[in-house]
């Protein structure tokens, strides 16, 4: 038998499906119109108001900055917030409520950063019209963008860094005592296999060593890192110097010695003179020296001051600036003591702008003598107690001895900085940058980093 299979054939319909697609399309064109123009025009106010968010942050950072040494960046002083408003609405956020809205935290109240000092927050939010999107809903659409932007002078946590980027034993250290840096890391820049070098029977302690290239270490010297041990990191990036915005002072008026008469002298002789730590000494001569400009053809010259003698440092309050500008001659204290006035506050910088061979700092004390000087407590030399200028070559030597105590920032960015232990412990300086650091003596050196005490490095950007 033959099956026959009946198979219903259904007639075609052709063309249906056109008017179905061009029905939808009609449906949908709207809001393809709304999603293209008004999502266009919500992209173009986004980044519109990213850009006066990001303006405005830095306007406030700008004033946070500018006054941060007299509130330390808590946004009381200069209105930072009047100057991020005035900058939003030069861009046409007027913070009218309506149109716009600008919010401005110092601190900020949101992210990473809130609630610390020296960061200004500000948010924008422009409120959109509706265009072709009206059928899909009413009210305006808002557009926010936010900002964070930094303005502060703060501490580089650097407590040693040595500048030269290519010589051997930049940093070295050929003493037999003990050189420790508390509380900050050390920084070699050379790219020498042997760019740190300890080739005595001395310590170097620290934090941490940051070397871009090697080190080596010859006899019973060692090279120790405290709290971690071993902390020694070789192969690093080099650092770029954090003091390099710092300009140099003008040169101020012509300073004084307070003498007897007409001529350089002391200003009393065979006096007594009771020392900050209440020790009482016998000089044979004692000099006062105020702040202002020294070896140049009007100004005064310094003497080379020795055992027996006493100078006193009158620090800003005294003096205006507190700085001690070293035209020619520089500075030559062997077994003097130094000290600053205690009548008088605020600190002294020393600068030595000389660049000639005869034109170089060396302080030294002696056993029995007493020295202590300290950076200015504020403006932009805080914490910057020596200061050499930068294309000054020559050596920067201090040696410890006695009570000797130096806190704040030595600078001398394309010199060597030499510093000796005598004896005792010698608390020299809170931070040491320098083109190359040579160590030595058979005393034991401490650099005591406090971030409060040393040079300040500054900060004015975008962080969110």
């Amino acid at each position: 038998m033959r099956l026959v299979q009946l198979t219903k054939h259904h007639p075609v319909r052709r063309g249906a499906v056109t008017p179905l697609v061009a029905v939808c399309l009609m449906l949908m064109l709207p809001a393809i119109v709304a999603l293209v123009v008004d999502g266009g025009m919500l992209l173009t106010e986004r980044r519109r108001a990213q850009a006066t968010a990001d303006a405005a942050a830095m306007a406030a950072a700008c004033v946070l900055y500018d006054n941060y040494p007299v509130d330390q960046g808590q946004g009381n002083v200069g209105n930072p917030s009047d100057a991020a408003l005035t900058v939003a609405s030069a861009n046409g956020y007027t913070n009218d409520g309506t149109t716009s809205s600008v919010t401005v935290n110092i601190p900020p109240k949101s992210g990473i950063y809130a609630g610390l000092a020296g960061y200004a927050e500000v948010i924008v939010t422009y409120y959109q019209g509706r265009a072709f999107s009206s059928f899909l809903g009413t009210g305006t659409m808002p557009v926010k963008a936010r900002a964070v932007a930094r303005g502060a002078w703060t501490d580089p946590n650097v407590g040693v860094l040595v500048l030269n980027y290519s010589g051997k034993g930049t940093l070295s250290d050929q003493g037999n005592g003990a050189f420790t840096e508390t509380g900050a890391k050390v920084i070699v820049n050379s790219n020498n296999s042997s760019a740190a070098m300890d080739t005595g029977n001395g310590t170097m302690i620290a934090t941490e060593f940051d070397i871009t290239g090697g080190y080596s270490i010859s006899g019973s010297g060692q090279m120790l890192t405290n709290p971690i041990p071993n902390n020694i990191v070789t192969g690093m990036h080099p650092t770029p110097d954090p003091l390099a915005y710092i300009p140099a002072p003008s040169q101020p008026a012509s300073a004084s010695v307070l003498t007897k008469g007409n001529t350089l002298a002391p200003t009393f002789t065979n006096a007594s003179y009771t020392l900050p730590d209440g020790t009482t000494k016998t000089y044979n001569n004692i000099y006062i020296l105020t702040p202002g400009s020294f070896g140049g053809p009007s100004d005064p010259k310094l003497p080379n001051f020795s055992n027996g003698d006493l100078v006193i440092f009158q620090q800003a309050s005294a003096g205006g600036s507190g700085i001690y500008y070293l035209t020619a001659g520089g500075f030559n204290a062997n077994s003097a003591d130094i000290i600053m006035d205690p009548t008088t506050s605020g600190g002294i910088m020393i600068y030595n702008a000389g660049t000639g061979t005869n034109d170089g700092v060396n302080i030294a004390g002696n056993s029995n003598g007493y020295v202590n000087l300290g950076g200015p407590t504020n403006g932009i030399y805080q914490g910057l107690t020596f200061f050499q200028a930068r294309n000054a070559p020559e050596d920067v030597q201090i040696a410890g001895d006695g009570s000797f105590t130096i806190t704040g920032t030595i600078y001398a960015a394309d010199a060597t900085l030499k510093v000796t232990g005598n004896g005792g412990v010698a608390n020299i300086g809170s931070q040491y940058v320098s083109n190359d650091l040579a160590l030595a003596g058979n005393g034991n050196v401490n650099i005591k980093y406090k971030g409060p005490k040393v040079a300040r490095v500054r900060i004015l950007t975008l962080v969110e």
